[in-house]
């Protein structure tokens, strides 16, 4: 994976191109993907504490080692295996590369096993791990209850947190 060039001159900045998207059009799921592959770059592509915090942040105690494991095997996969170098943009960035925004549809159409084809063209032979890999994050951030309508899907733990308000607000009552 790459980000941009130092020796970038007026004429050469085409090398990454843009998807037309910016983050805030992208889903809370895609978000935090992307702010991963941002600052994992912006590391050094290492696994740093303010990642391990985000991940901790966002999958919670019970689904961070499994949550980390499968975003190293993404970007291990990409790294190693990628057809070609990936552009990825500055962690500050508003747009969205089009590289970006294929492995943001990859890792949204994994859980669903439409993810092949996406992940055959990123990293050819290691399709299959990677879209593993990226079904098991999105399964994760599920499981958290992080927002599972992001992925498309119904959400047991929000429904259940939403009945449990419900019941709970019904039974104030306000006096004047």
């Amino acid at each position: 994976m790459s980000c941009h060039r130092d020796d970038w001159s007026s004429g050469d900045r085409g090398w990454v191109r843009l998807s037309g998207r910016v983050v805030g059009q992208l889903s809370l799921f895609e978000q935090f993907v992307l702010w991963a592959l941002r600052r994992r770059l912006s590391d050094g592509c290492t696994t740093s504490a303010v990642l391990v915090r985000g991940f901790r942040l966002a999958f919670g105690l019970a689904y961070l080692e499994r949550a980390l494991a499968a975003f190293e095997t993404v970007c291990t996969c990409l790294e190693a295996h990628g057809t070609r170098d990936i552009g990825l943009l500055p962690l500050s960035c508003a747009c969205i590369s089009s590289d970006e925004a294929w492995i943001l549809a990859l890792v949204r159409a994994a859980p669903q096993g439409g993810g092949a084809s996406l992940a055959r063209a990123l990293v050819g032979s290691a399709a299959a791990e990677l879209s593993a890999a990226a079904a098991e994050l999105a399964e994760l951030w599920e499981c958290a209850g992080c927002g599972c309508d992001d992925l498309g899907g119904p959400c047991p733990a929000r429904d259940a947190r939403f009945r449990s308000a419900t019941a709970r607000s019904s039974r104030c009552r306000f006096s004047r």
